[in-house]
């Protein structure tokens, strides 16, 4: 699917909370308290200032959210024949598998940075709201009966969001956008 070892890669920066490699991008702290952070690899990088992550030693994930990118139906439709066009669970297979996917790499990526998965709220735990925004699929798994290959230029595109909190206090910590 569209969630790639890239995925991956970006939720294990955002796990390690790697931003030796970045810079403050300066300014005043935004509305919700988070200061943007420069970064080589995520396109948005924000960040509470002068907060510390040593004291977290586990995660708790919210089930991830995924919203299609608001063409996505009609433009796929538009290209099929009438017997062939998508209906609502087709919609509702590509969204849960989308959810599913990127629930797996985030728990994957913060166990492998040593953070326990955590099933409820409690202290050292942050909560990890993850979801998906505008995703469009070019290309479907079994697109028709008999196709046996699906050839693609772009396997589509989305907009990754991580949002960390405390567990407790709900105090937003830090967010990663990523497109």
């Amino acid at each position: 699917m569209i969630l790639t070892k890239l995925t991956a890669y970006s939720f294990l920066l955002f796990a390690g909370l790697g931003y030796a490699a970045a810079s403050w991008a300066g300014g005043v702290p935004a509305a919700d308290g988070l200061l943007q952070i420069r970064s080589r690899h995520l396109d948005e990088f924000h960040l509470r200032p002068n907060v510390d992550f040593s004291g977290y030693r586990g995660v708790l994930i919210d089930p991830v959210q995924v919203s299609l990118h608001e063409e996505w139906l009609k433009d796929i439709n538009y290209r099929r024949a009438t017997m062939r066009r998508i209906g609502e669970d087709e919609v509702r297979r590509v969204t849960d598998e989308a959810a599913s996917s990127l629930q797996a790499i985030v728990a994957e990526a913060f166990r492998a940075k040593g953070y326990e998965i955590a099933a409820a709220a409690s202290d050292g735990v942050l909560r990890l709201s993850p979801s998906i925004a505008r995703l469009y699929v070019n290309a479907l798994d079994a697109m028709a009966s008999g196709t046996t290959k699906v050839f693609t230029r772009e396997a589509g595109e989305a907009m990754l969001i991580l949002e960390a909190r405390d567990s407790n206090s709900g105090t937003l910590l830090a967010r990663v956008v990523h497109r």
